[in-house]
């Protein structure tokens, strides 16, 4: 069996995510003599846009990349060059996170169990500042490959970002089968709807109760207490057919 985990609100819980506790630092040190910190709060607002436009099309808007440029065109000078170390900073700035109740224990229990695991991930910033969030929550270890939508450029539901990482999980362990990969998610149509599309079996972290609303394949579980006996279930099936 492989392991691909969602990130956010899977593994890693916001306790409180506000963009403008990490522009604020960025605004003095960069911004602070060319427009007021309101100004520039508002743009953010307006690059938020921009973000949500991005992702209707199916698409990333990366921090990085994408959106750091923007403010340089705005309020004048060079392009600030943030090296992965300050990424995750900023990250860790407007996100305030913690590791899923009962996740570092499933983890933990998972490799005992020699289960390969990866994150496949919604974020405008990279896979390499994930995996520095995930290093101070100290489950970093647990996982083979981070891969981020900033880098992919397309965002779940995107067939083409999950065919990405299974064929890489694939790739990475030549002896496992696509019928053997289970998606651990907690968003219907992204991740629910996205791995289905993508032909993988799905464990659903369905932590607000909602409906099943296309009746698609999916273990559901309401708490990640659940997560490490659902793994096993899925495990002995897998036993029973090979058997």
């Amino acid at each position: 069996m492989i392991l691909i985990f969602d990130y956010f609100e899977t593994i890693a819980l916001t306790k409180v995510m506000d963009f403008n506790l990490g522009l604020k630092p960025l605004w003095e040190k960069h911004y602070k003599d060319k427009c007021s910190f309101e100004d520039i709060s508002a743009f953010g607002d307006e690059l938020y846009g921009k973000l949500q436009e991005y992702h209707k099309k199916g698409l990333e808007y990366a921090f990085v990349k994408d959106e750091l440029p923007e403010y340089a065109a705005k309020y004048g000078g060079d392009v600030i060059k943030m090296t992965v170390e300050e990424e995750a900073e900023f990250l860790m700035h407007c996100n305030v996170m913690e590791n899923m109740p009962h996740i570092p224990e499933a983890l933990e229990e998972f490799e005992k169990m020699g289960i390969p695991m990866y994150v496949l991930s919604n974020s405008g910033f990279t896979a390499e500042a994930l995996s520095i969030l995930l290093e101070k929550l100290g489950i970093r270890k647990y996982f083979k490959k981070i891969w981020s939508s900033a880098d992919f450029g397309k965002i779940k539901p995107s067939k083409e970002f999950f065919d990405m990482a299974i064929n890489n999980a694939l790739a990475d362990n030549p002896t496992e089968t696509k019928e053997n990969i289970v998606f651990v998610g907690d968003t219907y149509n992204t991740d629910v709807k996205g791995a289905n599309d993508a032909g993988i079996d799905v464990i659903w972290l369905n932590h607000k109760g909602e409906e099943n609303r296309d009746n698609l394949k999916v273990c559901s579980i309401s708490d990640t207490r659940e997560l490490v006996e659902c793994v096993k279930r899925r495990g002995e099936s897998l036993h029973s057919t090979i058997g």
